[in-house]
Formats: structure tokens, C-alpha cells, sequence
């Protein structure tokens, strides 16, 4: 899921301090708060 979720962020603004962040990710809970975070700003 973490490939999936690098090319969908690729290009976008700070995208590889997002991959960094999620590729840390554990939790499924936090996964999807992140990735809520990231696309709403």
C-alpha cells in the first residue's frame, strides 16, 4: 500500500517528507489520519 500511496504523492508539494513520515507509519489509524492531513492542505 506504501508504493501506492509514494506514486500518488509524487510531485505533489513536500510529497517526500510525506513518504518519509508514512513509510514510518504502523498504524492504520494514524496512516489515514496523515494521509487526510496531507491532502487537505
Amino acid at each position: 500500500m506504501r508504493k501506492h500511496i509514494s506514486g500518488y504523492t509524487k510531485g505533489m508539494p513536500n510529497s517526500s517528507v510525506v513518504r518519509e513520515y508514512i513509510n514510518r507509519i504502523e498504524d492504520k489509524e494514524e496512516l489515514i489520519q496523515a494521509l487526510t492531513e496531507y491532502f487537505k492542505s
